[in-house]
C-alpha cells in the first residue's frame, strides 16, 4: 500500500479558490494538496500508479510520496490520514488486493468521512475489478474480509472497524467511476490522460444562493445545442459573482468538450513578468494535456495555441479580463475555433465584449432581498435564516449590501457570533466608514480608469448619483467635462447604470467607495478634501471658515429654511470651487468671496429677493434658484455668455423674468409654477439657442412677446395650466383664432389685446415635445400636422371634441395624451402614426374605434378607460407590441377572440365593463401579469384560465354572477375575490400553504365545509387618536402539520381604510370567529405586530400569506 498527494502551483487554471469570484466562502480551508492518491502498492505501484504519479508531476502538481516525503520514524498512519484532510480530491485506485490492506481500508474510511464533512471530492478508479464486485463484496474481497473478521473478532459488530470498512467500500463503489477496461481497450497511458481531465474540477463556494437561476440564464445564452462557435461574456460589478457562475458552469459542461481550460485571474496574471506567456503556457497545458509547452514569446504563443489547442472542440473560460491585449495574446478570435467550441469571458468592462463582438452578454444582477438575507445568514448564523431578535438588524445589513454577494459574505462573516449591541455598532460604523476588504475589491475598477474619468466618477459618487441622466450630462458637458464619453466608460465598467426613468444609478457600495477615496484625502480636516457632501462636514467647514483651495465641490442640503449661520468669509479660501449646491442655507453677506471659477450654482430656497451684484457669475454654466423668494432675479443686464441652464421653477414671488439680452447661449429656461409671474422679458427673442422652455402653471402671465414663437431651435415647450389666459402685449386677436380658445376667455375685459396665436406655435418645426394640458382649447388647426419632428403631444383636460385629420401626419409621434377631452371620434387614419407607443384616451366620449388603430404595431400602452366604448375592433390582436391595455368603465359585453394573440400584454384592466364572458383562448396571454376583472357579469372562467403562466395579480371582486373558482395559475400571488356573492366552494386542489393571498370578504354563500382545517379570524384595527375603527374577516389555511410555521398577514392601509402617521396611537386585536371549531394539532406559540412604512412595501410585495413558511 502506498499513498501520494499532489499540490498545484498558484498559476494553475484548475485551482481558482483565489479567483475574482465574489461568492467564494470567506473561510477557506487551507489545502496543502489537491489530490490524495489511495492505492495498494503490491498491485499498481510499478505500473498504473507510477504512470499516474508521473503525469501529475508532468502537469505541474507537486507530488507527495510516502517513501520520500515522510520523516523517518514518524507514525505513517497519522501522516497519511492528515494528508487526506489536507487534500481537495481523492483518487481511489480499487484493485484486486485493495481490500486486503488494513491501511487502504482505514484511508478509505477517512476519505469518505472527509467527503461528508469537508466537501472532499472522491473519484474511484476500478483497476481489474468491477463495481458490482465491490457492491456485492464477493470473490477476493470476500476472502479479504473473512481474514479481517478472523483477525478483528471483537470489532465485527455493527459500528465496529470491519463493518466501517465494508460500508466505506460499498459507498465508494456507488460513486461515478472510471473503469479502466472501458477506456481505450484498457490502455493505462490513455487512462492517465483521462484522469488529468477530471481533476480539473473547480471548487465552488458552499452556499450557492441564487446560483441555479443565473446558471439557467447563462446556459440559454450558450446555446449548447448549436454546432456554431459561441462566445458569451459575463459582465458585472466586482463582487457580483461572475467568477462563481463561470466556475460552476465550467464544472457542469466541461466533459462535453475534447479540451477545456479555466484561466483564473487573467488581469492579475498578465501584469506579472512574462504573465501573458504564462497564461498561454497554462492554456496549452490544460488543453493539450501532455508534455510541457514553453513559449519563447507572446507572438509565438499565439500561433502555437491556434495550431495545437484550438484544433479541437474546446471549452475556454477567461476569468477577469480587463484589456484587449489579453484577448489577443490568447488568440480569442471566432475564426480560430473549431465548430461547437464555447468561450466564456468574465469582465467588468462591457466595451471589451462589444469589441470582440461576442454572441451574448450576460449582465449579472444583484441578489434580491430574500436571496441576500439567506446568504448573509449562512455566514452570520451558519443557517439560512436569522436568529431570534436579529431580523431587523439583518435587514439593515442586507439593505446596505445592495445585493452584492461579496459584501454579504464579508459582513456576515464579520458579524458571526456577535451580540446585538455589536451588530448595532457595526451597522452605525458602516454608514460612515465602509469595510476595507469590500472597498479594495471594488476599487480595482476605479484604478483602471484614466485620470479624467476618475474625477468624473468621484463627482458622480459625491454629487450626481440619482440625478436625471440627460440633464446631468448636458450640464457637465457645458462645463467641458466630456461627460458623454465619460459616463459611457463608467457604464461599460459597471460603475454606473441608467435607471428605468433614465436616472444615473450607482450601487451604494460603489458610491461609498468613491466617497471613501475622497475622505482619505484628509481624514481629520474636511476642509482639505476636494469634495464635501456629508452635511456635518460641510457645515463645519462653512460655519468655522475651514475651507481651503483643495475644495472643488460642496453640497449642503436642508429640506426647509434653516437658522444655520455661515461665516461670511467661509468661501474666501475656496479659490478652485466650481460646484456649489446649497439648499435653504442663509447667507446675507459675503457673496463676493464665492469663487470666480464657479460653473454650477444650485441654491434652492435662495434667501434674498434679488441676486446681489457682488456675486461673480460670468463663468456660470448652470444657475438653479428654484423655490426661492426672488422677486427680481437680477437688476439690469447681465452678460452671462457661458450660461446654458437657468432654472427658476417655483419662485412664487417672481413677477417678471430677468433681462435675457446677455444670455445668448441659454439652452434651457424653466419657469414652471411661477404663479405670480405676469411678464416675460421682450429680449426672449435673443435666445436663439433655446431648446427647452417650461412655463407650466404660470397662471397670471399676461405679457409675452410674440417673438417667443420665432425660437426656431425650440424642442420642448410646456404651456400647460393656462387656466386664465390674460393680456398679451402688442398683437391683436385674429378672428381666425376664436375657435381655438374657450368661450369664457372672450368674456374677459379688453379682449382685443389678447395675443396668443396657436398658428405661431404650430410653425415651430423643431418641436419634439409640446404640452398644452388644461389650456381650454376647443379644437386644433390642421397646421398641427406641420410639427413633423414631434414625439410627445399632451392635450389632456381640454374641451376638444375632434382632432384634425392632419394630426395623422405626425409620423415621429410616440406619445399622444388626450385624457378628459370630450373627443367623440378619432381620425379614421390614426393608424398612420406608425411610431406611436402610448395612446392615452381615458375620459372621452368614444363609442367606437377606427379599424386602422390596429395598425399601430409599436403601441405599448393603450388607455381607453371610461370612454363608453361598446366593442373593440376585431383585429386588435395585431397590436403585437401592446403591454398595457386599460378598458375599465366601458360598456363592453364581449372581447374579440383576437385579443388572445397579444403575446406581449402584461396588464389587462377590465373593471366595470359588463363583460359576460371571456374568450376561450384567454390562456394564450403568456405574458399577462395583472388581470383586473372586478365588477363584471361573467358567470364562469374558461378552462384555459389556468394556463396564464405569468399571472401574479388577479381581481375578481364584485363578480356577483361567478359561482366557482377555477384552478388558479401557478404564479398567482394575490387574488381579491371580495363580495363574490355566489361563490360556494374552493377547488380541492387549492394549495393554501403556497397559494396566493386571497381576500374573501363578503362571500356569504361560501361553504364552510370547504374550510376543513381552515381558521376564520376577526381583526379589529383602530386608530385611538381619531376614534377610527375597522373590523374585517380573514380565512386562512393551516393544513400543514408536524413542524413550526409562521403565518404572515399584511393589512395595507387601502384595505383597512386607516392611515397612520407619526404620533398616532393604534390598536390591533385578532381573535377567532369560531372558537368551538378547533384543530387538535394547532397551537399558537407566539404572535407579534410590525409597522410597515410606505417605502418598505416593495419588500413585502403581494405574497402576504406564504412568507416565512420555513419557520
Amino acid at each position: 500500500m502506498a499513498s501520494a498527494g499532489a499540490k498545484k502551483p498558484s498559476s494553475s487554471s484548475s485551482s481558482s479558490s483565489s479567483s475574482s469570484s465574489s461568492s467564494s466562502s470567506p473561510i477557506q480551508l487551507q489545502r496543502n494538496y489537491d489530490v490524495f492518491l489511495s492505492f495498494n502498492g503490491s498491485d499498481t505501484r510499478t505500473n498504473f500508479t507510477s504512470h499516474l504519479f508521473a503525469a501529475l508531476e508532468r502537469h505541474g502538481f507537486h507530488t507527495f510520496r510516502d517513501d520520500t516525503k515522510l520523516n523517518r520514524g514518524e507514525d505513517i498512519g497519522y501522516e497519511l490520514l492528515k494528508a487526506i484532510e489536507d487534500s481537495r480530491i481523492s483518487l481511489v485506485v480499487l484493485s484486486r488486493n485493495y481490500a486486503s490492506s488494513e491501511w487502504c481500508l482505514e484511508e478509505l474510511v477517512k476519505i469518505m468521512e472527509c467527503r461528508k464533512t469537508l466537501q472532499h471530492i472522491v473519484f474511484p478508479i476500478f483497476h481489474g475489478v468491477q463495481p458490482s464486485d465491490l457492491q456485492a463484496q464477493k470473490g477476493s474481497l470476500a476472502e479479504a474480509f473473512a481474514k479481517h473478521a478472523e483477525l478483528f473478532k471483537d470489532q465485527i459488530s455493527p459500528g465496529g472497524k470491519v463493518e466501517k470498512w465494508k460500508e466505506a467500500l460499498t459507498q465508494v463503489a456507488n460513486l461515478s467511476d472510471w473503469d479502466l477496461p472501458k477506456v481505450n481497450n484498457g490502455s493505462e497511458s490513455h487512462y492517465v490522460s483521462m484522469t488529468r481531465l477530471d481533476i480539473a474540477h473547480l471548487n465552488v463556494t458552499d452556499h450557492q444562493v441564487g446560483l441555479e437561476s443565473r446558471l439557467q440564464k447563462l446556459n440559454l445564452l450558450l446555446s449548447m445545442e448549436s454546432s456554431n462557435v459561441c462566445i458569451v461574456g459575463i459582465w458585472g460589478i466586482g463582487g457580483i459573482g461572475k467568477t462563481t457562475i463561470a466556475m460552476k458552469q465550467y464544472n457542469l459542461i466541461r466533459r462535453m468538450f475534447e479540451g477545456s481550460s479555466f484561466l483564473a485571474n487573467v488581469a492579475n496574471t498578465s501584469k506579472q513578468p512574462n504573465g501573458l506567456a504564462a497564461l498561454q503556457e497554462q492554456l496549452l497545458l490544460d488543453i493539450c494535456k501532455n508534455g510541457t509547452h514553453k513559449v519563447r514569446n507572446c507572438y509565438q504563443g499565439i500561433e502555437v495555441i491556434k495550431r495545437r489547442a484550438f484544433c479541437q472542440k474546446v471549452l475556454l473560460v477567461l476569468d477577469d479580463v480587463d484589456n484587449v491585449q489579453q484577448l489577443k495574446a490568447l488568440a480569442i478570435d471566432r475564426d480560430s475555433f473549431v465548430s461547437g467550441s464555447r468561450i466564456i469571458i468574465t469582465t467588468r468592462d462591457a466595451s471589451l465584449l462589444n469589441l470582440l463582438k461576442v454572441d451574448e452578454i450576460y449582465a449579472v444582477k444583484e441578489l434580491n432581498r430574500s436571496e441576500s438575507l439567506e446568504l448573509l445568514c449562512w455566514h452570520a448564523f451558519k443557517e439560512d435564516h436569522p436568529k431570534d431578535n436579529y431580523l431587523d438588524l439583518s435587514d439593515q445589513v442586507v439593505a446596505y449590501a445592495g445585493g452584492l454577494p461579496l459584501a454579504l459574505e464579508v459582513l456576515g462573516s464579520f458579524l458571526y457570533c456577535k451580540s446585538i449591541p455589536e451588530w448595532k455598532s457595526a451597522i452605525s460604523k458602516l454608514k460612515k466608514i465602509p469595510p476595507v476588504d469590500i472597498q479594495a475589491k471594488l476599487k480595482i475598477s476605479f484604478d483602471s480608469l484614466s485620470d479624467e474619468v476618475k474625477e468624473l466618477f468621484l463627482d458622480m459618487a459625491c454629487f450626481f448619483a440619482g440625478t436625471y441622466g440627460v440633464s446631468t450630462i448636458k450640464i457637465l458637458e457645458g462645463c467641458n467635462f466630456f461627460a458623454t464619453i465619460g459616463i459611457r466608460v463608467l457604464a461599460d465598467r459597471c460603475l454606473i447604470k441608467y435607471g428605468p426613468c433614465n436616472e444615473l444609478l450607482m450601487h451604494n457600495l460603489l458610491k461609498d467607495m468613491g466617497r471613501e477615496i475622497v475622505r482619505q484625502e484628509s481624514v481629520k480636516e474636511p476642509g482639505r478634501r476636494s469634495r464635501l457632501w456629508y452635511k456635518e462636514d460641510a457645515l463645519e467647514v462653512l460655519r468655522d471658515g475651514m475651507g481651503t483651495e483643495a475644495v472643488e465641490g460642496l453640497f449642503l442640503n436642508f429640506a426647509e429654511p434653516s437658522d444655520i449661520q455661515v461665516d461670511p468669509r467661509a468661501f474666501e479660501k475656496m479659490k478652485r470651487l466650481w460646484l456649489l449646491h446649497l439648499d435653504y442655507v442663509n447667507l446675507s453677506v459675503g457673496y463676493e468671496h464665492i469663487s470666480k471659477r464657479l460653473l454650477l450654482l444650485c441654491w434652492n430656497g435662495f434667501p434674498l429677493k434679488c441676486v446681489p451684484s457682488k456675486l461673480y457669475m460670468e463663468n456660470l454654466v448652470t444657475l438653479d434658484l428654484s423655490h426661492s423668494r426672488l422677486k427680481q432675479v437680477w437688476k439690469g443686464t447681465k452678460i452671462l455668455v457661458k450660461l446654458k441652464f437657468l432654472y427658476l421653477s417655483h419662485c412664487y414671488y417672481q413677477t417678471r423674468t430677468p433681462n435675457f439680452s446677455g444670455l445668448n447661449n441659454l439652452e434651457e429656461l424653466l419657469l414652471n409654477d411661477c404663479i405670480r409671474l405676469v411678464e416675460v422679458d421682450d429680449f426672449v427673442r435673443f435666445l436663439k439657442k433655446l431648446l427647452v422652455l417650461d412655463m407650466k402653471n404660470c397662471k397670471k402671465l399676461w405679457k409675452l412677446s410674440s417673438s417667443i414663437w420665432m425660437l426656431k431651435t425650440l424642442e420642448n415647450l410646456d404651456l400647460s395650466g393656462y387656466s386664465m389666459l390674460g393680456k398679451f402685449s402688442g398683437i391683436k386677436l385674429a378672428k381666425s383664432l376664436s375657435p381655438y380658445l374657450s368661450s369664457w376667455i372672450f368674456r374677459t375685459k379688453r379682449v382685443d389685446s389678447i395675443g396668443l396665436s396657436l398658428s405661431h406655435v404650430l410653425h415651430l418645426s423643431c418641436l419634439k415635445e409640446l404640452r398644452m394640458e388644461n389650456c381650454n382649447l376647443l379644437c386644433l388647426p390642421n397646421e398641427v400636422g406641420n410639427l413633423i419632428s414631434l414625439e410627445t403631444l399632451d392635450l389632456g383636460q381640454n374641451n376638444l371634441r375632434t382632432l384634425p385629420d392632419n394630426i395623422c401626419n405626425l409620423t415621429c409621434l410616440k406619445k399622444l395624451y388626450l385624457s378628459d377631452c370630450d373627443v367623440s371620434h378619432l381620425p379614421s387614419e390614426i393608424g398612420r402614426l406608425v411610431a406611436l407607443e402610448a395612446l392615452i384616451l381615458e375620459g372621452n366620449n368614444l363609442l367606437t374605434l377606427p379599424d386602422s388603430i390596429c395598425n399601430l404595431t409599436r403601441l405599448k400602452n393603450l388607455n381607453l378607460s371610461n370612454c363608453d366604448v361598446s366593442y373593440l375592433p376585431s383585429k386588435i390582436g395585431q397590436l403585437i407590441s401592446l403591454q398595457k391595455l386599460n378598458l375599465g368603465g366601458n360598456n363592453l359585453c364581449t372581447l374579440p377572440d383576437s385579443i388572445c394573440s397579444l403575446a406581449c400584454l402584461e396588464v389587462l384592466s377590465l373593471p366595470h365593463c359588463n363583460v359576460s364572458h371571456l374568450p376561450e383562448g384567454i390562456g394564450m396571454l403568456s405574458s399577462l401579469k395583472w388581470f383586473d376583472l372586478k365588477s363584471n357579469n361573467i358567470s364562469f372562467l374558461p378552462k384555459s384560465f389556468s394556463d396564464l403562466a405569468s399571472l401574479e395579480i388577479l381581481y375578481l371582486n364584485n363578480c356577483r354572477r361567478l359561482q366557482s373558482l377555477p384552478e388558479l395559475p401557478i404564479r398567482l400571488r394575490f387574488m381579491d375575490a371580495c363580495y363574490w356573492t355566489l361563490l360556494e366552494s374552493i377547488p380541492i386542489e387549492f394549495n393554501w400553504q403556497a397559494g396566493p393571498y386571497m381576500s374573501l370578504l363578503g362571500c356569504d354563500m361560501l361553504d364552510e365545509n370547504n374550510f376543513a382545517n381552515k381558521r376564520s379570524c376577526m381583526y379589529i384595527f383602530s386608530k385611538k387618536t381619531e376614534g377610527l375603527r375597522n373590523e374585517n374577516k380573514h380565512k386562512t389555511g393551516v393544513t400543514y402539520q408536524d413542524e413550526d410555521r409562521m403565518k404572515l398577514l399584511y393589512f395595507p392601509s387601502n384595505l383597512t381604510g386607516i392611515h397612520l402617521y407619526g404620533g398616532d396611537e393604534s390598536e390591533i386585536e385578532i381573535s377567532s370567529l369560531d372558537p368551538e371549531k378547533t384543530v387538535p394539532w394547532l397551537t399558537v406559540k407566539k404572535c407579534g405586530i410590525k409597522l410597515v412604512y410606505e417605502d418598505e412595501e416593495h419588500i413585502i410585495g403581494c405574497n402576504f400569506s406564504s412568507l416565512g413558511d420555513r419557520f
